[in-house]
């Protein structure tokens, strides 16, 4: 698949992402889109890669607030990343001397501003993709020492760039209610692979696999973090297990709620309905969502566009998912997923218990969640197209 406009673009993706989760899968899926409409992506990053350009987050020289695995004060991790700026400004222009590119796309990181740097030093337009505000989510989830500076950096760079292209309405209003202008944003929500992530895929190896033939398997996917709301599957499985008691609870991926999650399931006496795959190659995640009965996304951050929703969707999968506004932007309540009130387990217990006795109504959502995939083109080519029509249709005019 070609640009329709039969140009090829050179495009310099630069990031600053250890990608062990869905950052990656974002980042490679993107540059793949690219790269089938027929234009020419040179990935940048002082984060060493694999060979098929995904990051290995064991090769990644700092991780978290930590170097080497040795721990180190978070305004200490702060000054790296700012420091990052300086290496990558090099790289970067070298690249742009070499490569000639048409303009640079860069995936937002905290206190990275060496991409803009470059792009006004060489006058070539600047394309900034935000899929979180990390100014507010490091408060709120984690740390940040350097708080007014993190935010005037963001906000900087999300006014200055050619475009931001923003995930949800949501963080656009975010962003707006800041005072930025509403014009810099364009919203364009996560895609999926429609080779990978469609209805007919055969999840029985799966459920051979896990000993889960004749269990009715709520499922979820992803690296699995606490806002994640994982805790209130746990809860709701051990309302359920005398009404259902064939249930269980495949939860594929890895993460850092892993080690509490386990412990709550012993906790609360349902661990052997409960199984924890690990890491799984991002080859067979399609294999692991076919073997669910009902796909479940209990939780998510209120400004985000979680991209397991999307491959739900496209692999025809009932969902129970949070009712918050950035989910309704994709979805509407009892048409393509049943929405619940987060943390609500009594109300998400009800709701599997609807989807487990209800089989119609499960084909229903699974129907129309396919449908709306492709009425609306949640594509990650679609997504390539969207961004290369922002430089064609204004060239000569940005920056």
């Amino acid at each position: 698949m070609r640009d329709s406009r039969g140009r090829k673009l050179t495009i310099l993706y630069h990031h600053r992402t250890r990608a062990e989760d869905a950052q990656g899968v974002h980042i490679a899926s993107l540059c793949k889109a690219f790269q089938n409409l027929g234009h020419k992506v040179h990935l940048v990053s002082l984060v060493r890669q694999t060979k098929n350009g995904r990051v290995n987050p064991q090769k990644a020289r700092v991780q978290g607030n930590s170097i080497a695995s040795f721990q180190i004060p978070h305004w200490i991790y702060e000054l790296l990343a700012i420091g990052y700026n300086f290496p990558a400004m090099f790289k970067l222009g070298w690249a742009v001397m070499k490569e000639n590119p048409d303009f640079i796309y860069e995936r937002y990181s905290l206190f990275n501003f060496s991409g803009r740097i470059i792009a006004g030093l060489f006058r070539i337009p600047f394309i900034l993709e935000v899929n979180s505000p990390l100014s507010l989510e490091m408060q709120a989830y984690e740390r940040l020492f350097f708080k007014n500076w993190a935010q005037r950096v963001e906000d900087w760079l999300c006014k200055s760039a050619t475009k931001t292209i923003v995930v949800s309405s949501v963080m656009k209003d975010i962003f707006t209610h800041r005072g930025l202008p509403e014009d810099r944003f364009i919203v364009v929500p996560n895609g999926i692979d429609g080779r990978m992530f469609r209805p007919g895929v055969d999840g029985k190896e799966v459920r051979h696999q896990y000993g889960l033939n004749n269990k009715f398997v709520l499922g979820f996917v992803g690296w699995v973090r606490p806002w994640h709301g994982i805790e209130f599957v746990l809860q709701a499985i051990a309302q359920l297990l005398q009404e259902i008691p064939h249930l269980h609870f495949l939860l594929v991926g890895d993460g850092p709620a892993i080690p509490s999650l386990k412990k709550a399931a012993k906790r609360l006496k349902i661990d052997e309905y409960v199984t924890f795959t690990g890491p799984v190659p991002r080859e067979k995640v399609p294999d692991h969502i076919a073997a669910f009965d009902i796909a479940l996304q209990p939780d998510v951050t209120e400004y985000a566009s979680p991209i397991k929703l999307f491959e739900y969707l496209a692999m025809a999968k009932p969902i129970i998912a949070p009712d918050k506004n950035n989910i309704r932007e994709i979805v509407e309540n009892g048409k393509q997923a049943l929405l619940y009130t987060p943390g609500d387990v009594q109300q998400m217990s009800e709701l599997i218990s609807l989807l487990y006795r209800d089989e119609l109504l499960r084909k229903s959502l699974a129907e129309a969640g396919l449908r709306l995939i492709h009425e609306r083109g949640y594509f990650w080519e679609n997504n390539a197209q969207k961004v290369i029509d922002i430089i064609l249709e204004n060239e000569g005019n940005l920056n």
